[in-house]
């Protein structure tokens, strides 16, 4: 049994990722070739229902950089337990290939092929009535080992690996979406007298037949929106209200009160792949949203009055948790908004009111479109990119390899 011994991480670009390969058993074995890779790539799958019942799969593949090393050279019988260290450097940026699959550019991806190394990223969703996407962007070590020809008892071990990214801006400038809604109210309690008295059962009959006559009051529901947000920091979010008195008939402004705050950041995950289709060459695409909760906050039993300008982010202690709901049991870590070469992960901030006046209830809905989530982590920008890989070879730790394919033998 082979097997990977490393720190568990999470990893970043540039870092050094050092440990162990390890054979285990109660047999001799004679080997070849005992290696080591570590490899990242980005893959797509769409499923298409087609004709029959039959599934169409269509794919992506992108390899992100590979880089193998060998740690022992046979032929050799040995009696495990055995052991071999290794060391890689993550790069950083990538070194892809196989860009030319796609049959068209788009600018909806990135297609750089020195890119920054895109995060750790796991996407799968399976539909009734559209096709089923997994998409993913993976790194991991991958060790092996060969016998001679003409033996049996080659082995393979698979190890992930998780890579964050990091901001390059310790403290974002805040900027804001502004917009708007025009909510009417009509009803008898805007009346002199009924603000704080219920009316009669008459009194509210007579109000129905003649419901064009009651008072009139039109609001205009204001929010300034975040168009940028840190995982794990506060999110500004400002709502406010102004009285609109050349469209009203009240005597005065009502009070207009906040019931219910439901924020809500929603992904967009974008995917492409090379057609499989026998009709179409053309690449497929696929988008999916989910929307991911921030917070909640009733205000029913508090009778908040809505201001001309209200910092409701703060009132409802609003942040952006750094991991997001996968199924009804998994949690898996919020990935920053990238774009690489077949996944696109974008976002938008969404919010829910429910305002009353009059006791009439409004429900008036806010979005900014291109919100930008940034990695929780920071990290200076460097002079220039470094894109070496550090090994272990002859213990001398200062080694750059020329090129991540370039296989190094110890």
């Amino acid at each position: 049994m082979l097997r990977i011994d490393v720190p568990p991480g999470p990893y970043k670009a540039g870092s050094p990722v050092s440990g162990t390969v390890s054979l285990h058993g109660d047999c001799t074995l004679k080997v070849q070739t005992v290696k080591i890779s570590l490899k990242g790539r980005c893959k797509t799958k769409i499923t298409e229902s087609g004709s029959n019942n039959n599934k169409v799969h269509h794919r992506g593949r992108v390899p992100l950089f590979e880089y193998e090393k060998i740690l022992f050279t046979g032929p050799y019988s040995m009696n495990p337990p055995h052991e071999w260290q290794f060391e890689f450097r993550f790069p950083e940026q990538c070194e892809a290939s196989g860009l030319n699959q796609f049959q068209s550019s788009s600018e909806m991806f990135n297609e750089d092929q020195h890119q920054p190394l895109p995060a750790s990223f796991s996407h799968v969703t399976s539909s009734f009535i559209g096709a089923d996407v997994d998409a993913f962007v993976r790194y991991e070590l991958e060790a092996a080992l060969v016998t001679p020809p003409g033996s049996r008892g080659d082995m393979e071990i698979t190890k992930l690996l998780t890579l964050k990214t990091e901001r390059y801006e310790q403290n974002p400038e805040p900027d804001s979406f502004f917009a708007s809604q025009r909510s009417v109210v009509q009803s008898l309690y805007l009346a002199p007298g009924y603000e704080h008295r219920n009316p009669t059962f008459r009194e509210k009959l007579k109000a129905e037949i003649h419901s064009s006559k009651l008072p009139k009051a039109q609001h205009v529901l204001a929010a300034l929106l975040p168009t940028v947000g840190v995982i794990g920091r506060r999110v500004p979010l400002t709502l406010g209200v102004t009285y609109d008195e050349d469209y009203s008939t009240t005597i005065s402004a009502p009070r207009v009160f906040l019931r219910n705050v439901k924020v809500r950041l929603v992904s967009t995950t974008t995917v492409r792949c090379v057609s499989d289709s026998l009709w179409s060459s053309d690449d497929v695409s696929d988008s999916n949203q989910d929307e991911l909760p921030l917070g909640e906050q009733d205000f029913n039993d508090q009778n908040v009055e809505l201001t001309d300008r209200m910092d409701v982010g703060e009132l409802m202690d609003l942040k952006i948790m750094a991991r997001e709901a996968f199924g009804s049991l998994t949690w898996v870590p919020l990935v920053p908004s990238f774009k690489t070469f077949n996944i696109v992960r974008s976002y938008s901030f969404k919010v829910y009111v429910v305002t009353e006046c009059g006791k009439k209830k409004s429900h008036p809905e806010f979005t900014s479109p291109n919100f930008v989530l940034l990695a929780e982590d920071y990290s200076p920008p460097s002079g220039s990119s470094f894109a070496g890989v550090l090994v272990d070879a002859e213990n001398d730790d200062t080694a750059i390899l020329p090129s991540y394919k370039t296989a190094i033998k110890s």
